[in-house]
């Protein structure tokens, strides 16, 4: 096997598009995420984002990237995934001596965070299991009152503080200055829905990362006084009924397993599983 890094997103994608463009789901979030940073190389922070793959005698092994402060990600694809990941420390470590966790397929991502805490001598503070869902037609279901709509700048101090408590409720890593950016150009660009009933906002989706033929949804929040009345159900079923509508082919989103409400509302819509990923951070997270 051997390793080759990329500080150009183009250049990453020129190797491994066909790869991820034949699965777009299981390679949906490092494909997206490529595809922001060819478009604008900071897109996610002031440092330069970075790409790996590693390679085995058939072809492609493993995918790795990182755009700081963000955790690294890995998706697996084919070979000896503890091979692959002895690589990708050695690598990552000589750029970065701390990160604050990885992310990715489990086949590449457990090895990974289970070698850096024994060999750097860090704790892994939290692990989340999570699950890829594919909606490709939306089922029948009974909607909350109210409606949906796309939120506008008038929304924005809203956005911004359901953005930050759906990071606190899902252990998320965040830079506030870029969050805040981040919340800023999502409604000019319309990225951000909202059920409202009786024209006040109760819960709030996401479209985010497109690739070719989908959408990821994202950043599913219902402030704690509002839930249990089928918003979010109604909330996530329209935001991907309008994305659906406007000519993309599937939605795909990522579900924390601890959370099996969450996970029964998004088949009660329509997603299907696809594969499974987790998320390790580490106690020394800066």
């Amino acid at each position: 096997m051997n390793l080759e890094t990329y500080s150009k997103a183009d250049d990453f994608l020129s190797v491994a598009g066909k790869l991820l463009r034949s699965d777009e789901v299981r390679y949906g979030l490092i494909y997206g995420i490529a595809r922001r940073v060819a478009a604008n190389p900071h897109h996610y922070g002031k440092e330069d984002p970075w790409f790996g793959i590693v390679f085995e005698s058939a072809g492609i092994s493993t995918l790795a990237w990182r755009t700081p402060p963000y955790l690294v990600g890995l998706a697996w694809h084919a070979g000896d995934a503890e091979e692959a990941v002895s690589l990708l420390i050695e690598s990552v470590h000589a750029r970065w001596k701390v990160i604050p966790g990885v992310t990715g397929h489990r086949e590449a991502a457990d090895p990974f965070a289970e070698r850096w805490s024994k060999d750097f001598g860090i704790p892994i503070q939290l692990t989340q299991g999570q699950r890829i869902y594919r909606l490709d037609s939306i089922n029948s279901i009974s909607e909350a009152p109210g409606r949906l709509r796309l939120a506008t700048v008038a929304d924005r101090d809203l956005v911004s503080d359901w953005t930050r408590a759906f990071a606190v409720d899902t252990n998320e890593v965040t830079n506030r200055d870029r969050a805040e950016n981040e919340i800023n150009r999502r409604l000019e660009e319309g990225e951000v829905y909202l059920w409202e009933d009786a024209s006040k906002p109760v819960s709030m989706a996401t479209k985010t990362r497109p690739t070719e033929r989908g959408v990821a949804i994202g950043s599913v929040y219902t402030p704690p006084a509002l839930r249990r009345h089928g918003y979010a159900t109604s909330c996530v079923a329209g935001a991907c009924r309008e994305i659906l509508k406007s000519g993309y082919c599937f939605c795909t989103l990522y579900t924390d397993l601890s959370n099996p409400t969450s996970n029964s509302i998004y088949m009660k819509i329509g997603f299907k599983p696809i594969c499974d990923s987790v998320q390790h951070t580490f106690s020394n997270a800066t």
